[in-house]
């Protein structure tokens, strides 16, 4: 003790580190992770060192910690307070028990019932995904496209199997399994979702990736790893608790359910932010009739990362995208079936938002004929229209819808179980058609039909007349033409016009030609050439006959001869 007026001395640099150490040891031992025991009737002395402790000798500090009158004796139902340090550990497999597409366990195929020990990989495929049981129950979902690997999976302080003495309710207390769990995930690639069951734990269920540790107690999680994206690691909370950690800097953070963490390599900080509202999927279709199922999300301003599952849990994953802001969602490989869709925002800093699902139906099958004739925007004259296509080969029977709109509520024609691989129909007005086919199996099943086909039926050129001009010399040809035709015209001495005498390419619908000289039969006819390149068929054949010495008399009356 110093007497008044004196001066304390500074400590010494020797004691501040002492005293450092000391405040370290202490948070370190207040800090250690212990577990409450409770004793049941099975349990002796030298079973729990045994079995329990990591070695007999363990003993004697459980009984200091746990102030025991007499170390040689516990008693049913006594609970035990333990450092984990002190518990034996022992091999907890995971398992594998939903397998969809290309899943490697290591370097070898997986499938349901894989075991995976601890240090093992596990890689999904682009479309394939897989589930994992881990020892304590809980529910691991890997994405596509993931790479994972069980880095620890451990069980501590696992009792004996109980004795033939022991009593039902001994063997209840014992669990199954029993002891506490301690397990490890490691992300190196994509992202997991993670159902932890709430059971006794060694310490956390921890998921980590080389830019971040996500530990948990009981809850409901997602976790993502893009090394592409500057290593950055992303969590997002639903239910329960996390603890969101960067790996190397003192930076962390305690998420809250509905909030998400993200960090980068070499951040010295985490991002926390309430997790994005979901987006609006009320657009979207409830059935799909393409191979490839297309859709986009009207209004989304950010990514929208997009999955699609055989499960309403998701757990039979095929599809995992992400879809800029009014880009289109290209879903590829499905078979018909229903299938579930889930979707959510991914905000500036990579962690995802609420999700929101949708169920939908894809029948694609069997797919349409292929189409040939009439091609699509061909342009057809009136009358009777041949129709031509390629069978597919699995259902070679067809259905053909001939309609006026392309949604297909004026239809004109609906062939069904056609055999053959073309048709000749009637459109016997001008206008626009629109035409579609689907293939039928023998069992008779339909499939969808096919985009519409448009095409044009242009009218056909009317009859032409002819009169004579009122001096008497001259031929005057008139038909009905379009203002902005033009007009091909010729005019011979044979009906096949072999022998054309004249012909001529006009701007209007009047064509005026000197009488001919020699008298006999002549033949005209005419077709449009429309501004778009259409070529009209020719027109009827007007048959005329020319007086051998038409001075004087009457130009006889023209006939029409139907070629």
């Amino acid at each position: 003790m110093t007497g008044p007026g004196q001066v304390c001395a500074a400590p010494s640099a020797f004691a501040l580190m002492a005293m450092a150490l000391a405040v370290l040891a202490h948070t370190a031992q207040a800090a250690e992770p212990i577990v409450e025991f409770k004793v049941i009737r099975a349990d002796t002395l030298i079973g729990l060192s045994n079995s329990v402790l990591v070695s007999p000798s363990a003993w004697r500090e459980v009984a200091r910690l746990n102030k025991l009158a007499d170390p040689n004796r516990i008693l049913p139902g006594q609970v035990l307070r333990i450092p984990t340090r002190l518990l034996r550990p022992g091999a907890a497999d995971a398992t594998l028990v939903s397998v969809v597409g290309d899943v490697r366990a290591g370097d070898a195929p997986a499938q349901p019932g894989t075991v995976l020990a601890e240090g093992q990989t596990l890689q999904t495929a682009p479309g394939s995904s897989a589930v994992v049981a881990l020892a304590d129950g809980s529910r691991v979902q890997v994405a596509p496209s993931s790479l994972a690997q069980i880095a620890a999976s451990r069980t501590y302080g696992a009792r004996l199997p109980a004795p033939a003495t022991a009593t039902a309710a001994d063997s209840a207390a014992a669990g199954a399994p029993s002891g506490w769990f301690a397990g490890t995930l490691r992300v190196l690639r994509g992202s997991v979702e993670v159902f932890a069951t709430k059971v006794l734990r060694a310490k956390p269920l921890e998921v980590v990736t080389p830019t971040a540790v996500v530990g948990v107690r009981g809850t409901h999680y997602r976790v993502g790893f893009d090394e592409a994206a500057n290593g950055r690691t992303h969590s997002e909370l639903i239910e329960g608790a996390v603890r969101f950690d960067s790996v190397g800097t003192q930076a962390g953070a305690d998420l809250p359910v509905g909030f998400g963490a993200s960090t980068t390599a070499g951040a010295k900080l985490v991002t926390v932010a309430k997790m994005l509202e979901p987006p609006d999927l009320s657009s979207l279709a409830t059935r799909f009739e393409r191979p490839v199922v297309r859709f986009t999300l009207p209004g989304e301003t950010t990514p929208v990362r997009v999955q699609v599952a055989a499960d309403g849990a998701f757990e039979k994953m095929v599809s995992d995208q992400v879809v800029a802001p009014g880009a289109e969602a290209r879903i590829t490989g499905l078979d018909d079936a229903s299938w579930f869709l889930r979707a959510r925002r991914i905000d500036t800093q990579g962690i995802e938002g609420v999700d929101t699902t949708r169920t939908f139906v894809l029948k694609a099958r069997p797919e349409p004929p292929a189409y040939r004739a009439p091609r699509s925007d061909a342009k057809q004259p009136a009358g009777r229209i041949e129709f031509a296509w390629a069978p597919n080969a699995d259902a070679p029977r067809t259905r053909l819808q001939l309609a006026q709109d392309p949604d297909f509520t004026r239809i004109v024609q609906d062939r069904d179980l056609i055999e053959q691989a073309s048709l000749a129909l009637d459109a016997p007005e001008a206008g626009t058609y629109y035409w579609r086919m689907a293939s039928i199996r023998p069992d008779g099943d339909h499939g969808p039909f096919g985009d519409p086909q448009r095409f044009e039926v242009r009218p056909t050129p009317e009859p032409p007349k002819v009169d004579r001009s009122s001096d008497g010399a001259s031929l005057i040809f008139r038909w009905s033409g379009r203002s902005g035709d033009r007009q091909q015209v010729q005019m011979s001495r044979d009906p096949k016009f072999t022998e054309i005498v004249a012909q001529a390419e006009l701007e209007s619908s009047e064509w005026i030609q000197p009488m001919p000289t020699s008298g006999g039969r002549y033949y005209f006819r005419y077709r449009s050439v429309e501004p778009d390149g259409y070529v009209s068929p020719y027109s009827e054949t007007l048959m005329l006959d020319v007086p051998r010495d038409w001075r004087g008399l009457l130009l006889l009356l023209p006939a029409l001869l139907l070629l």
